[in-house]
């Protein structure tokens, strides 16, 4: 049984897709940092971060726990080419990862990750030029966040309990 869903988020969609999840399993979340006061040593949990550069955030942080699926929440529309390379470059099971769209908001973006995030920007702005939708993310922001996203993930959640 899952005991909770422990959360990594930079700029909110994270939050966003731990409580819904929270909600349709009725389990509690918790951010990263309160975890380990909260939840035991090789408990079953739910592991929700961001991505950044193909890697999973802090997921090393969560080796302590024994991870049921991983939810990765990143901007770019899903493809699976990017979530195996994900799987691999972050040495995870690939059943287990579920990839979640998010999207990028400016106003909660801070130094490196802010300045990452433009840097992309201006390269996807020179290589894809015919690609609006993904030049208006990297310019103005956006927020891809649905619950219907989660879906693929519960039913496995679900499978394996």
């Amino acid at each position: 049984m899952v005991k909770a869903i422990i959360y990594n988020s930079q700029t909110g969609h994270t939050k966003q897709y731990a409580e819904m999840l929270s909600k349709k399993l009725e389990i509690p979340y918790y951010e990263l940092k309160e975890a380990k006061s909260r939840i035991n040593k090789n408990d079953n949990i739910i592991y929700l971060s961001w991505i950044c550069a193909g890697k999973i955030m802090k997921v090393n942080k969560v080796s302590r726990y024994n991870v049921i699926s991983y939810g990765v929440v990143g901007a770019f529309p899903e493809d699976e080419n990017y979530i195996n390379n994900l799987v691999t470059t972050n040495g995870l099971e690939k059943e287990k990862v579920f990839y979640l769209r998010g999207g990028i908001n400016f106003i909660k973006l801070k130094g490196v990750n802010k300045l990452i995030v433009k840097i992309v920007g201006k390269v996807l702005e020179k290589n894809n030029k015919d690609n609006e939708e993904l030049l208006k993310i990297f310019n103005e922001g956006a927020s891809f966040v649905e619950e219907k996203n989660l879906e693929k993930m519960i039913d496995y959640i679900k499978q394996e309990e």
